[in-house]
């Protein structure tokens, strides 16, 4: 009867009497634990704390680091379908040469000095060779000084108290051609003028006064002499 008593109730009845002391005994055991734990950090050296004195003569090699890998394959391109991989061109920067900024050397340029217009060969000398009250008779001297004969343009212009044309010859020479053309009046030569030779064009004017001068007076484009 007593074992089964202590079956049914007495486990129970000293399991209750020794639940006060489980905690102490955990610490007890967790203590003994670290304890032990300390002993054997302490036994066991730290590689860190491990120093090696330095014998002479004798170097320690430098540790060894691990060499780069370098690939020299290009990584595949991707490929997709049938197509190629498109191929950029590459570009060459050619040298950009500057203007040279060296001073020229050359000597500028001298203009040359135009040469002066040729001496006229047929020349002319206008004259009034008699003055009357109510007319006048002049005369243009055409003198050719060239090697060659050489024909002949006399052209006069006059002021307003010069009147009409009243006749006009060549003196000892074949005769002229008259034109007028406006104010002007224009003789052309029947017949050149020979070399060292002169040819005496003569007119007769009406005009008003004393006046007998032209206001313009030409031989082959060139002016005349007054005498």
């Amino acid at each position: 009867m007593r074992k089964t008593a202590f079956r049914e109730g007495g486990f129970r009845e000293g399991l209750e009497e020794s639940l006060p002391w489980l905690p102490i005994i955990v610490a007890v055991g967790l203590l003994l634990f670290m304890v032990l734990l300390t002993g054997l950090r302490l036994l066991s050296p730290d590689p860190d704390d491990v120093t090696v004195e330095a014998v002479p003569g004798f170097t320690l090699p430098a540790p060894l680091r691990p060499a780069a890998v370098t690939s020299s394959a290009a990584p595949a391109p991707s490929v997709t379908g049938s197509r190629s991989p498109a191929v950029r061109p590459s570009f060459t920067r050619l040298p950009v040469r500057t203007p040279s900024t060296r001073p020229s050397t050359r000597p500028p340029a001298v203009g040359r000095p135009s040469s002066p217009a040729p001496t006229p060969t047929v020349t002319g000398v206008y004259r009034v060779m008699a003055p009357y009250d109510r007319e006048f008779i002049g005369e243009v001297l055409v003198t050719n000084s060239g090697a060659a004969p050489a024909d002949w343009v006399v052209e006069l212009v006059f002021p307003d108290e010069v009147g009409e044309l009243r006749t006009s010859w060549v003196e000892s020479a074949p005769q002229a051609t008259l034109s007028r053309s406006g104010d002007r009046y224009i003789w052309r030569s029947g017949a050149p003028v020979a070399a060292g030779s002169s040819a005496p064009l003569r007119f007769q004017y009406a005009h008003t006064g004393t006046g007998g001068q032209p206001s313009s007076c030409t031989v082959n484009g060139a002016p005349c002499f007054y005498s």
